[in-house]
């Protein structure tokens, strides 16, 4: 079964609307998925970002919304 990585990428100073980035990548297995997911794990003052892994859904693919 393939997994997506989902990458949420919020960004916004104090005052200001947040704007979100969510961006799907596909991966061969969960253990592949698990791993790249904790590439993006890191912080800054006015960008947060959050991974998780979700099985795919039929053919999906990649893909970079703004929310």
């Amino acid at each position: 079964m393939k997994f997506m990585l989902v990458i949420l990428i919020t960004m916004g100073a104090s005052g200001e609307e947040p704007k979100t980035i969510e961006m799907r990548i596909p991966q061969e297995n969960q253990e592949e998925c698990l791993k790249s997911a904790k590439t993006f794990k890191f912080s800054l003052p006015v960008i947060s970002m959050d991974t998780r892994c979700e099985p795919s859904k039929g053919n999906e693919d990649p893909s970079m919304l703004s929310i």
